[in-house]
C-alpha cells in the first residue's frame, strides 16, 4: 500500500461501522452491498455501491463480517420532528431517513438508530444537535475498510 491508500483507509476508518453482510448485488455493475449493523430493534441495513472496487477483489459472501463506511447525499432536507428512524429500515435510494445530526462538516453524521454519514453539503443550514427529516438522493458509496 502505498501512502495515498493509507490516508484514505484512515480517513474512513474513523468512520465506518461494523457489520454482517446481509446482501450482494453485480448484476448491474459495481457490487450493490447492504450491511446489516446493530442488534436486535436497534439494527439497520445500509446499501450502497462498492466506490472502489474493494468488495470484489476481498471476495465477500453474504454472512461475513465487515468494517464498511457507506456515504450517503440527502435530498429535500427539513426539520425533523424529533423522531429517529428509516423508512423500511434500509438505508438506500428513496429512503426517507430522521434523526439527529450528531456530527456537522464534510461528512455530516446522522443518528437514527444507526449512524449514517451523509455529504455534509447536502444537508445546508442544519447544525450539531438539529433534528432533521431528508431523502436518500441516490445508492450510497461504500468504502470496505481493511480489518485484521
Amino acid at each position: 500500500m502505498d501512502f495515498e491508500q493509507l490516508a484514505f483507509i484512515e480517513k474512513w476508518r474513523t468512520r465506518a461501522s461494523r457489520g454482517v453482510v446481509v446482501a450482494l448485488d453485480g448484476r448491474r455493475g459495481d457490487i450493490l452491498l447492504t450491511v446489516r449493523v446493530g442488534e436486535l430493534d436497534q439494527r439497520l441495513d445500509l446499501r450502497g455501491r462498492d466506490a472502489t472496487g474493494a468488495v470484489r477483489k476481498a471476495r465477500l459472501t453474504v454472512g461475513d463480517r465487515v468494517t464498511v463506511a457507506i456515504e450517503y447525499a440527502a435530498k429535500d432536507a427539513v426539520p425533523g420532528t424529533g423522531k429517529i428512524g428509516v423508512t423500511g429500515g434500509v438505508v438506500a435510494a428513496g429512503a426517507v431517513v430522521e434523526g439527529t445530526l450528531t456530527t456537522a462538516g464534510e461528512v455530516a453524521v446522522v443518528q437514527c438508530g444507526g449512524d449514517v454519514l451523509v455529504v455534509g453539503d447536502t444537508l445546508p443550514g442544519f447544525n450539531e444537535g438539529d433534528s432533521v427529516r431528508f431523502t436518500i438522493a441516490e445508492e450510497g458509496k461504500a468504502y470496505l475498510i481493511p480489518t485484521r
